[in-house]
């Protein structure tokens, strides 16, 4: 379920969480945030009732580091 909220956060954080993770904006720089926190108390499992999308694999979201191909 979403849900518009008005929060007080750090422009800076969130402006460089956009740009590492190439998101679209604030609002999916909040929720990568978010499911990252569950993820990690979880032990890395999401609830089953949860619903998959497209911010739920956050290994998708991690840098890999470069290397050089050439």
């Amino acid at each position: 379920m979403l849900k518009t909220v008005a929060i007080e956060i750090d422009e800076d954080l969130v402006q460089a969480v956009i740009r590492k993770y190439r998101l679209a904006g604030r609002s999916e720089a909040v929720h990568l945030a978010l499911r990252n926190l569950l993820s990690e108390s979880d032990g890395g499992h999401l609830e089953e009732e949860d619903e998959y999308d497209e911010f739920s694999d956050l290994g998708a979201w991690r840098r890999r580091p470069q290397s050089d191909i050439g």
